[in-house]
């Protein structure tokens, strides 16, 4: 008996001198963990929804429900390296004050949620809701254009290398639908 608790004395000495105290850790999740949690669950009901579509491939061609069922497994994919992230992150730094801390120092945050993710999502709805009214170039353009200046803080900065992105970027994305996978995209001058 004593010979079994000896190592475990050893190993709570080291952690108490290192500073890793086991009552004071605790697992907080903020809006890092469920923002993509909750998108998770609506990604995968919209994947249930796109899968009883049909087969997304039928005598070697795509059916209407392959896009659907492709964008919900990357997105579904991406999700869960965001979540994977942010647990990451939460044990990585320690105890809630120095997460909190940490997170005051390198962005403002609302409910746990840092600005630049809420700018993604009101533009991302903005782009979505515009997508359908002006068409895919304008919303398009607007929309890569808004994210470069989010990202980098400033659209006046680099400017001109940023439009040509845009440009390329919305252009590049014409060509992959239109005419590689030949899906109409609506159109401003088609309204």
């Amino acid at each position: 008996m004593v010979i079994a608790i000896a190592p475990l004395k050893a190993v709570w000495r080291n952690a108490s001198q290192t500073g890793f105290h086991m009552s004071t850790k605790r697992f907080a999740l903020d809006g890092e963990f469920y923002v993509p949690a909750v998108l998770a669950i609506i990604t995968v009901v919209y994947l249930i929804s796109a899968i009883q579509l049909g087969p997304p491939m039928k005598d070697g061609n795509m059916t209407e429900s392959f896009f659907p069922i492709l964008t919900s497994v990357v997105m579904l994919i991406a999700l869960v390296c965001a979540m994977v992230q942010a647990l990451g992150r939460i044990s990585s730094n320690g105890s809630d004050e120095e997460a909190t801390a940490e997170a005051s120092r390198t962005s403002k945050r609302y409910a746990g949620i840092s600005l630049g993710a809420i700018g993604v999502v009101l533009l991302t709805t903005g782009y979505l809701l515009a997508f359908d009214l002006i068409g895919y170039f304008v919303s398009t353009f607007f929309y890569v254009l808004l994210l470069h200046g989010l990202f980098s803080g400033s659209i006046k900065k680099n400017w001109l290398m940023k439009l040509v992105a845009t440009l390329l970027i919305t252009a590049a994305g014409y060509l992959l639908f239109e005419v590689f996978f030949q899906v109409r995209l609506p159109t401003f001058w088609s309204q």
